[in-house]
Order: structure tokens, then C-alpha cells, then sequence
């Protein structure tokens, strides 16, 4: 079972408008306001999903329809898994998910003309208490964005698109770089390669946290990738004696896309 949440919040209602308008949800009595459609269980949640501790049913996986802020009140759609590395406290992340999302939502972005930028963001926020994957499908910046049908319908067909059919994918860390990670965007879009959690540049980095990244990642990690020029020469040197240690091959962001 796939479980999406939506919190509320203004893009979450509008996704999940889009949700049952376009699938064959039915009410799940079990459980008031929550809706099913095959393996996929959407539920409107009271709370914040960054504050949730546990999902009310067993769940394979969580995604979360979320509303995006942003300084630069740019419109986006976006993808990201939750932790917060500067408590080296972090979710489980499914690059397999996170990749489907992303491919989906810039499909959509096309065939709707929507004028949206398509961006992985680096992890950030919770939850970090949950034991399944999670993973957030977001909609930016502003609340005409948030309330925006075709962006909630984009944003609709990513999550289904993810929950339904996840992407088959070479699992991998990111690192280094700005917060909505181009580099590992390009990456994730492009290649055979699906890179979870993300840990920019401004994160604070320590092998500790990287090999939890490693052990937070569902069914594991075979690459880091790292924006080589967008960190610095001692985050570089963290990240290759962790790989030297678990046995993970490590790759610069230009070496994987000069060779496409």
C-alpha cells in the first residue's frame, strides 16, 4: 500500500482536489477522510506532515502533497525526501520514487505549457521519525501558484505516476551544491541514475552524516555524486574516505553528463 498524505495546506488541497477528480478514489469508511484507489490510500491529514511521527494504516511508502515557499516567489514544482542534517536526523529516501516523480512532473509541465521551473531540492525538514520512504511532491511559490488546477493536476499525475509504477534506477547520494541541486536534477532527468537524499553545500557535512544518508536510503546506494565544484575540499575528502570505508563508488556531476 502506497499511502499519499495532504496536509492543509493550500497546494496539498488543491493536489488532492485534482486526485479524486482524475482517479477512481473511493471513501475508505476505516478511516474519515481518507479515500482509496487500488494499492494507493490518500488521506487528509489535521496536522503538519513535517511533525508526523506515524501514518494511521501499513504503508510500503508515504508521499506528501505540499505547498513550496520560496524568496525568489518563482513558480516550481518540486521534489525532495525529508531529514535535517543539521541534526543528522533524516528519512528514508527512495531514489526509485523521487526519479518517477521528477520524469513525471516534467512531462506533464510540457504537455500543459505550465511556465514552471522542475527541480529536485536538497533534504529538508521532517519527518525524520517515520520507517518507510517518504518523499514530497511540492508546488511554488506563491498562493496563486499553490491554488493553481493545472499545476494541482501535475502535481496529481507525478504522485500516481510514482506510487503506481516507480522507475527502475542506479541508487545514489548527492552532494555539494545549491539547494535545488541543477546538477542532480540534470542527473536524475537524464540518466539511468537516481539520486535521493541531497546534501548541498551549506549543509554541515561529517562522515557520520553521510554514511546515514547511506543507511537511510531504501534499498541502498551503489554512487555518490558530487557537484564537485560546488563543495569544498574538505567535504570532497568526507565523502571519499566514507566511500573508501563502505565500498561505494564515488563520481564527479560532470563525468556522468559529459558522457551523455
Amino acid at each position: 500500500m502506497k499511502l499519499i498524505i495532504a496536509p492543509k495546506d493550500p497546494a496539498a488541497k488543491n493536489i488532492a482536489t485534482r486526485l479524486l477528480e482524475f482517479y477512481d478514489f473511493e471513501k475508505f469508511h476505516d478511516i474519515p477522510g481518507s479515500y482509496i484507489c487500488g494499492q494507493v490510500m490518500l488521506i487528509h491529514a489535521a496536522g503538519e506532515a513535517t511533525q508526523l511521527t506515524s501514518i494511521p494504516i501499513t504503508a510500503d511508502e508515504v508521499m506528501v502533497a505540499s505547498r513550496h515557499i520560496s524568496r525568489s516567489g518563482e513558480p516550481s514544482l518540486t521534489v525532495h525526501v525529508p531529514g535535517e542534517p543539521e541534526k543528522r536526523e533524516l528519512g528514508i529516501a527512495s531514489p526509485s520514487t523521487v526519479k518517477s516523480a521528477l520524469r513525471a512532473l516534467v512531462i506533464t509541465r510540457d504537455e500543459m505549457e505550465l511556465p514552471y521551473e522542475v527541480s529536485l531540492e536538497a533534504t529538508h525538514h521532517g519527518p525524520t521519525k517515520l520507517e518507510v520512504p517518504v518523499t514530497f511532491v511540492e508546488i511554488g511559490s506563491t498562493p496563486n501558484e499553490w491554488q493553481n488546477k493545472k499545476a494541482g493536476e501535475a502535481a496529481a499525475q507525478a504522485i500516481m505516476a510514482a506510487a503506481t509504477s516507480s522507475l527502475k534506477c542506479t541508487n545514489a547520494v548527492g552532494f555539494g551544491g545549491p539547494h535545488y541541486a541543477p546538477r542532480h536534477t540534470e542527473i536524475t532527468l537524464r540518466t539511468e541514475v537516481g539520486v535521493g537524499h541531497i546534501l548541498p553545500k551549506y549543509s554541515p557535512l561529517d562522515e557520520m552524516l553521510v554514511e546515514r544518508a547511506v543507511s537511510y536510503t531504501y534499498q541502498g546506494v551503489k554512487l555518490f555524486v558530487l557537484d564537485w565544484k560546488g563543495m569544498s575540499k574538505e567535504q570532497r575528502m568526507i565523502c571519499q574516505r566514507v566511500t573508501t570505508r563502505l565500498g561505494i563508488k564515488l563520481v564527479r556531476a560532470g563525468q556522468i553528463l559529459n558522457g551523455l
